[in-house]
Formats: structure tokens, C-alpha cells, sequence
């Protein structure tokens, strides 16, 4: 079968040779050869094959009568191993993370964007780490994370714009886009399989001795190591097969993309957390997350559950794009679902501290306190009556501390802080804490003092008592409590003041409740101490008779 070229070739000062693949399978040999106006099968020799071969081959084999007389047109069939080659480079045009690359059985060196690739070199990335290739032929093949790589041929056929390509893939996995003009002479071959492209887009991934192919444009031709090709397959867009030592599966369909419609368009927080919903029946999903800017690095990379992606990588805040595909039960990835997204982590926000998440806060003016964040130069603080802070209470964003006392009325409040650089540059929001302002409960009421007692020992003092409390008592020497004489806190509801000097003095006492909060002094009680002292025992029975 021919595959004749849509456009007529025509001929330039370069000689531009025209090359056509001749033969559908993944081991095409013969090339065919468009004659132009003054071909002779001598000057083709002498443009095109490898010196010292003959004319008389290329008559042989396509069995022209006239060597001299050649018409325009016409398809010259020539083996594709009597082409002159020339070796070619390619171009490791984005590389991400740990990329090694092998040069000649030398030892293995990081591999930098923009180096050049020869024939023969081998690329190895590491965990989280990816690399993209660029082919002279437009072809590109991002090597994901774990994968290595052998570039076994690159090279240029006869003097023209052919360009064959042949990679092996040793383990991992690639995906690749092959422009149309490229497909016949780009292949991948892995330890099991030969894959001839017949499309643009498809990818390969090699593990456990199965190589699985997902063709998404396009055909791929995959067929074993073996001669006889066992069972060789073409599958077309939207299908994909597996192969082994022991034949290429039938191909199946590529299992439909999962739902990400609630993915949030921007995200404030890391680790990265990425939700989706899978078909039904799936239980697993590749995601992968790139540069949002063309042609953008591979940045992370992993398989997960049905309920989402998470990973505790860093990534740097910007522009992204989430690729999920679905993985079906046999090993079969989909087509991607994509979203962007911006994540907006960074300065990240301090952690709040006080008040607590749920605590009731009697006190009127709250203390606000919060952790110190290094990249941080002030603060903002927001505190709002309602989850939403449409109208927040109190919006601060000059604060250098990591504390603030703000009054505030009883009800329910929501606050949340915001790191702020230097450059004004604020970051997102911290977790929003939710807490009470609450009425204190009632005072303890004054206790309630019992008749002095004034005996031989002195002054003896004493009032009923609550379980939990402990008590003040003042004595002055005037009932305006300015001239303070004594003033002490007990826990048994008694004090003796032994030995009072004669003269008038002015007690009263107070309950303190077991949160510290004192309640209001009783009454005054005045008690006279006269100076004839012989009569001190006849003190309580003189009260009794005046009460």
C-alpha cells in the first residue's frame, strides 16, 4: 500500500528529497522516492544513498527499464538502510526536579533546560521529577516522574526532511505528541513491545514486564518484540491495549474523565488537597499538576483514590494546570479532565491562639493572641458577627504585635488573621476560630457578719460561709475606709485581731467567688474597744442587750 503525498513535492536548490512510507507495520524498511524533472537513478544515488552503493539497486528493486529516462512522478521504492543518515540532536526543552542524563557508559549528570541530547544517552528522573523532550522532527515526549529512558536513534534519511526517531522506554512512563509528518519514522520501543506511531498523541508506560499504550489522537501500531508480531494491534483515538512477552491484547476504550466541578478556582492552603468524582465503578485516578504558561513542567505527579488527590510536596503560589484522567481496573488511564486553578498560600497566616475555638469568655475586653510568622510584617485582624465578614466588627491591618485587646459586646463573634509583607503582599486567611462573649454569673452576696466577739484573746470576727469561697475583710479606722488598718483575704470565714489598741473601729467583709471575682461589701459594722479592758467580758452580753 502507498501513502502518496497530498501536496507534489517540488524540487529546490537544496535537491529537497521527498520520502513517503511505503508499508503500515512498526518495522518499515523502504521509503519511496518521488522523481522530479531530470532525475537520473545515478543522481539520485549520488544525492541521497550511502556512498558506495550502486545504481543498479535502486533499478532492481523498482525495476526501471531506462535508468536515464526516469518520469516525473513517478515512486522510487528505496530501502530505508541505503539512506545517508545524519546523526541529530535533541533538546531537553523544560526539566524538572532530579533529571540525570547517561552520555556514552559515562557516569550519570544532572540534566539542565536548554541541554542538548544525543543518540545513545539515557535519561533517568527521579520521584517528582520530569523532563521534556524536543525532536527535530517537532515530536515531543514528557518522561514523568520514575522513568528512564534510552534515546537509541536520531538521524536524518538521504538529504532530505525525514527525520527517523527510535526511543526505548525501560521503565516508567512518556507521553508524546508526534506531528503527522513525523509519525511514519518515530517509535517507541519498550522491553516487550514495538510501537510504530500512526497519530499525534499517545501514551506509554512500562512496568512488570507490560507495556500500556493510550492512544488519544491519532493510531499507534503495537506489536511484540517477536518476529512473527503475535497478534499485532492498531488502536485508534480512545482506545488503548497492553502488551506482554506473550501478544498485544485486544484494544479496549479508555475509561471516560471524572467530574471536577467543585474544585475551587483559587486555593489559599497547602498541602494541596484536589477533590473530584470518578465514573462509577472506578476506584482510582492519575492527577497531575503543571505550569499553567505553555508549554509548562510536569510539577507533580501521583495515582489516588476515588475521593481525591493530596499532596505534601511544596509548590510554589502561581498558575497551574490539574490534569485527572481515570484508571480503570486494568491499568488503563482515560482522557484528562483539566482545570486551572491559582494557589495563593504564601505569607501564610499566623496561627490563632486566643480566644479558643468554643470559648465563652465572660470578660469585656478580649485578648486576642496569635503565633509570629517570620516572612510576616504586620498582621490583619478581622472580627465579624457573622461567618461570611461582610461587615466585619473590627478590621485592622496596621498591627506589629501578636497581641490585641478589643472590647467587645455579649454574642457571638468569628475572628481570623492575614500575614502581610513588607511589600504589602498579604496572604491568605488563617482558620476562623469562633467564640462567645457571656454574662458572668451573679456576684456572691456579702456575707453576713455574727456579733464580734471581744475577749481576753482580742477581737474575734466571724460570718456565715458558701462551699468554693474565699473572703476580703477591711477594718479602718474611720467608716470611709481611708485609713485602712487592716486589710487581709482568708479562706476560713473567721479572723481574730488579737490584742486591739481602745477606740472605735469600722469592719466590713466580702465574698470572693471560686473564679476570683469579688462580690460587694457587706455593711459597715463599728465596734468600740474601750480602754478599761476589765469589762471586755461583758462586751458580748452588752451587744446582745443593744441588737
Amino acid at each position: 500500500m502507498l501513502f502518496r503525498p497530498t501536496l507534489p513535492c517540488r524540487s529546490t536548490a537544496a535537491l529537497l528529497l521527498c520520502l513517503v512510507l511505503l508499508h503500515a507495520r512498526a518495522d518499515d524498511t523502504v521509503l519511496a522516492y518521488q522523481v522530479q524533472p531530470g532525475d537520473t537513478l545515478v543522481g539520485i544515488r549520488d544525492r541521497l544513498l550511502v556512498p558506495g552503493t550502486s545504481w543498479h539497486v535502486l533499478q532492481q528493486v523498482n525495476r526501471v527499464p531506462q535508468p536515464r529516462r526516469l518520469v516525473p512522478g513517478r515512486l522510487l521504492q528505496i530501502p530505508a538502510h541505503l539512506l545517508r543518515v545524519q546523526p541529530l540532536v535533541a533538546e531537553a526543552l523544560l526539566v524538572q526536579g532530579a533529571v540525570t542524563v547517561q552520555r556514552g557508559g559515562a557516569a550519570a549528570q544532572p540534566l539542565a533546560s536548554g541541554e542538548t541530547l544525543a543518540a545513545g544517552d539515557v535519561l533517568r528522573t527521579g520521584p517528582q521529577a520530569s523532563a521534556v523532550l524536543r525532536f527535530e522532527d517537532g515530536s515531543r515526549v514528557l518522561l514523568r516522574p520514575d522513568s528512564q529512558l534510552h534515546l537509541e536513534r536520531m538521524q536524518r534519511l538521504g538529504n532530505g526532511q525525514v527525520v527517523d526517531t527510535q526511543l526505548r522506554l525501560e521503565a516508567g512512563g512518556a507521553d508524546s505528541q508526534v506531528p503527522g509528518q513525523a509519525a511514519p519514522r518515530f517509535r517507541i520501543r519498550t522491553p516487550v513491545a514495538n510501537l510504530g506511531v500512526r497519530g499525534t498523541e499517545f501514551r506509554t508506560h512500562m512496568a512488570e514486564q507490560t507495556t500500556t499504550l493510550e492512544v488519544l489522537d491519532g493510531r499507534v501500531h503495537a506489536a511484540t518484540l517477536a518476529s512473527d508480531g503475535r497478534g499485532a494491534q492498531t488502536p485508534p483515538a480512545g482506545f488503548g491495549t497492553q502488551v506482554t512477552a506473550a501478544g498485544v491484547a485486544v484494544p479496549r476504550p479508555l475509561p471516560p474523565a471524572p467530574a471536577l466541578t467543585g474544585l475551587p478556582a483559587r486555593i489559599d492552603r497547602l498541602p494541596l488537597r484536589l477533590p473530584w468524582v470518578l465514573p462509577a465503578g472506578a476506584d482510582r485516578a492519575r492527577a497531575q499538576v503543571f505550569e499553567a504558561a505553555p508549554p509548562g513542567r510536569l510539577l507533580l505527579d501521583g495515582l489516588f483514590g476515588a475521593q481525591g488527590a493530596r499532596w505534601n510536596d511544596d509548590l510554589p503560589d502561581g498558575a497551574y494546570r490539574l490534569q485527572v484522567r481515570t484508571v480503570d481496573a486494568g491499568g488503563l488511564e482515560g482522557r484528562d479532565a483539566t482545570w486551572l486553578f491559582t494557589l495563593k498560600a504564601r505569607p501564610e497566616p499566623p496561627f490563632t491562639v486566643s480566644p479558643r475555638a468554643g470559648e465563652a469568655s465572660q470578660v469585656e475586653t478580649i485578648r486576642f493572641a496569635w503565633t509570629g510568622q517570620a516572612a510576616a510584617a504586620r498582621y490583619r485582624l478581622q472580627v465579624a458577627d457573622s461567618a461570611d465578614f461582610t461587615a466585619p466588627r473590627v478590621d485592622r491591618d496596621d498591627i506589629t504585635g501578636t497581641a490585641l485587646q478589643l472590647p467587645l459586646p455579649l454574642g457571638t463573634h468569628h475572628w481570623r488573621m492575614a500575614s502581610i509583607r513588607a511589600d504589602g503582599d498579604t496572604g491568605p486567611w488563617s482558620d476562623v476560630a469562633v467564640f462567645s462573649r457571656v454574662p458572668p454569673p451573679p456576684l456572691p452576696p456579702p456575707p453576713s457578719i455574727q456579733t464580734p466577739q471581744l475577749g481576753s484573746g482580742g477581737l474575734l470576727l466571724a460570718w456565715r460561709a458558701e462551699p468554693g469561697q474565699r473572703y476580703q475583710l477591711q477594718l479602718a479606722a474611720d467608716a470611709a475606709f481611708t485609713r485602712l488598718l487592716h486589710d487581709v483575704q482568708l479562706d476560713a470565714p473567721q479572723w481574730l485581731l488579737p490584742d486591739p489598741a481602745p477606740g472605735q473601729y469600722h469592719l466590713r467583709v466580702r465574698s470572693i467567688d471560686a473564679d476570683g471575682r469579688p462580690g460587694p461589701f457587706g455593711a459597715v459594722q463599728q465596734v468600740d474597744v474601750p480602754r478599761d479592758r476589765t469589762w471586755w467580758w461583758l462586751l458580748p452580753a452588752v451587744l446582745l442587750l443593744l441588737l
